[in-house]
């Protein structure tokens, strides 16, 4: 009498892996990593506007004057416009649309409204660096993440923008936040 080899079967391997499939594909749905990433992604821009503002208002309060910015490319007061943030405006200019940056399609940055507001003068001093949006990318046609220019986000173009109303109100936001959302603080 022969004693037969214990082992599993090919198809009871198939079975056990074909459950252990479906539970990673279940795991993996249920995690939502794009989501996750895009959260990520938002609480920085959260994180990156509230410094812009705070650098700001620091720099106003040692001032004891409204900031006006760099005075190549200064502040505006413009309730329907906004001005992207640059760490550097030389070679920018807001009437040629090869240099000009965009924001997103609600935001107007158009020419001869000042399209950009350099913000160089508050580093170091008030900030290490002008934050850059976590998205890094060049938009294409379409995107949504540019609607007019050829400066991407990250060549001197942060992501953000900056608006001056009138009373000296400053607003800082994403032009690029992910899920829609509204990133922007006003004070």
């Amino acid at each position: 009498m022969t004693e037969g080899k214990k082992g599993f079967t090919l198809v009871e391997l198939l079975v056990v892996l074909g459950i252990i499939g479906f539970l990673a594909a279940a795991i993996l749905v249920a995690v939502d990593p794009v989501k996750r990433l895009q959260n990520s992604r938002n609480a920085r821009r959260w994180s990156d506007v509230g410094l812009v503002m705070d650098a700001i208002l620091n720099k106003q309060a040692d001032d004891l004057s409204p900031y006006n910015g760099v005075a190549s490319a200064p502040l505006v007061n413009h309730a329907s416009n906004v001005q992207v943030i640059v760490s550097d405006d030389t070679g920018i200019s807001c009437d040629d649309v090869n240099t000009r940056p965009g924001c997103n399609k609600t935001l107007d940055t158009s020419a001869g409204k000042g399209c950009v507001a350099d913000l160089s003068d508050l580093t170091p001093a008030y900030i290490a660096a002008i934050p850059t949006d976590p998205k890094e990318a060049v938009c294409v046609p379409g995107s949504g993440c540019m609607t007019e220019g050829a400066l991407p986000i990250g060549d001197r173009n942060s992501g953000y923008y900056i608006r001056r109303t009138s009373g000296n109100r400053i607003e800082i936001g994403a032009c690029q936040p992910d899920q829609d959302a509204m990133i922007s603080v006003r004070k």
